[in-house]
């Protein structure tokens, strides 16, 4: 009688051990899970600010006319454009480096 008690008694914490591991295990799942959906949540949240703080700088009156005298190359009526050409390369000499000290000498006095 003992003995079919010790094996029952085993046999139920093996299943509530099991049954505690299968928790943590999950928990730590879900746990990783909230993790990276805050992360990805916080990162979204970020980038709306950035895209609001955007179309409000796009829409101001400041921008819109850089943007028409930088893109569209517009003036208004008043201004004078000049435009400049463009430098063209200028043709550098390439002199050979000097033979060293050394080998000056050498050819001076044998050769």
């Amino acid at each position: 009688m003992k003995l079919i008690r010790k094996i029952g008694f085993v046999l139920l914490l093996l299943f509530l051990f099991s049954s505690l591991l299968r928790n943590i295990l999950d928990y730590k799942n879900k746990y990783q899970f909230y993790l990276d959906y805050k992360n990805d949540y916080e990162k979204e949240k970020k980038r709306n600010i950035e895209l609001k703080t955007e179309v409000v700088k796009k829409k101001s009156l400041t921008e819109v006319e850089k943007t028409i005298r930088d893109k569209l190359n517009l003036l208004q009526p008043n201004e004078i454009a000049i435009i400049l050409p463009t430098p063209s390369p200028s043709l550098i000499s390439v002199t050979p480096t000097p033979a060293p000290n050394w080998q000056q000498w050498w050819q001076l006095f044998f050769k």
